[in-house]
């Protein structure tokens, strides 16, 4: 299932960095509870084409966003991550 983002939203999929949470519950909570990082790394798989800051070239970079923003859509056990693009703070590279 392919997903097209519109009104400045961006599809996004989670980095390693973001999916290597380790659980250490010290309270008994529900199997699917997970504390969420503040901010986090994603990387852009598309953007809406009314994107002012982050276009299809962008496509593939690592970015930092406030993590509560993102949304996780589930439509037929296919899982896309959304977020507004004015909720990105920066990108990352390699370079210094």
């Amino acid at each position: 299932m392919k997903f097209e983002p519109l009104n400045r939203h961006l599809l996004l999929k989670p980095t390693l960095e973001g999916k290597k949470e380790e659980k250490q519950n010290t309270i008994l909570v529900p199997e699917d509870y997970s504390v969420k990082k503040r901010y986090e790394t994603y990387e852009v798989v598309a953007t809406a084409s009314d994107c002012t800051q982050l276009t299809d070239k962008n496509v593939g970079r690592t970015i930092v966003v406030d993590n509560t923003m993102v949304e996780q859509i589930d439509i037929n056990n296919n899982v896309f991550y959304l977020l507004l693009e004015n909720y990105v703070y920066g990108a990352l590279s390699l370079k210094e």
